[in-house]
Parts: C-alpha cells; sequence; structure tokens
C-alpha cells in the first residue's frame, strides 16, 4: 500500500512534515524495489536509519519542552524500530520477500496512519504551543 502523505492532516510541526515524507518516500521506494525483483536491502536500510533519526528527532523535542507521555510515545518507537529491526535481519539471513512485504505492504501504513492520528498529532500540538511552529 503507497503511502501519500497528502491523505494525512499535516502535523504542527514542519520538521514532522518534512520527515514523515520523507519517510513516505523511502517506504514506497523499498516497496517498489520488492515487488519489482530489485535489490531492496539497501533501500530497507535507508528506511531503517531514518526512522531512527526521526524517532530521535522527535524525542529530542519532547524531552526539551518536558512533554508529559513522552516515556508512551518513546516506547511506541522503540516497539516498531523492533519489528523493522526484526524484518530486516529476516531478509538478510533468508532473502524472503514475502513477510518484509506483508510488513511494508500491510503493517506499517497501518500503523503510520494510528501513529499520525494519536500520538504524532498530540505530540506536535504540544509542541506547538510550548515553542510554535519552528523547525
Amino acid at each position: 500500500m503507497t503511502i501519500v502523505l497528502r491523505d494525512y492532516p499535516p502535523m504542527a510541526q514542519d520538521f514532522m512534515n518534512r520527515e514523515h515524507e520523507a519517510f513516505a518516500l523511502l517506504l514506497n521506494t523499498a516497496e517498489q524495489a520488492l515487488l519489482m525483483g530489485e535489490p531492496a536491502l539497501p533501500h530497507l536500510q535507508a528506511l531503517y536509519e531514518h526512522s531512527v533519526h526521526h524517532f530521535a528527532h522527535e524525542e529530542e523535542e519532547m524531552q526539551r519542552y518536558h512533554f508529559p507521555p513522552y516515556p508512551v510515545h518513546k516506547a511506541e518507537h522503540e516497539r516498531v524500530l523492533g519489528l523493522f529491526r526484526e524484518h530486516l535481519t529476516n531478509f538478510e539471513a533468508t532473502g524472503d520477500v514475502t513477510p518484509v512485504l506483508e510488513f511494508l505492504l500491510e503493517t506499517v501504513p497501518d500503523w503510520f496512519g494510528q501513529h499520525l492520528k494519536t500520538m504524532d498529532r498530540v505530540t506536535a500540538q504540544y509542541l506547538f504551543q510550548q515553542k510554535g511552529d519552528a523547525a
């Protein structure tokens, strides 16, 4: 399932919008590589690395502005990164496309939509109230 970011309402923080757009592009590129039988590992690694950096950036902002539910949001990031690592490791070890493709086509888009509508929306609004819309 290709993610089209304009299908989701924008966040109150520009940095989150930019990083979510990059995530969607990387996810869609990795999906296409897998579906077309092209080398996908570099795309999957880039998606994972982007996620690590994006989550760290969000967490840094949450800590800087003392976001009360920070531990819950951070735990969700850690859970998702664990799933990414598990699928990446399995793909590297076996070359089996099916589990990683299912993860990217079904699990990640469902999670992404829910995460944006809930945790990220609340976080972005809190940050906006604390600092305004600064990158």
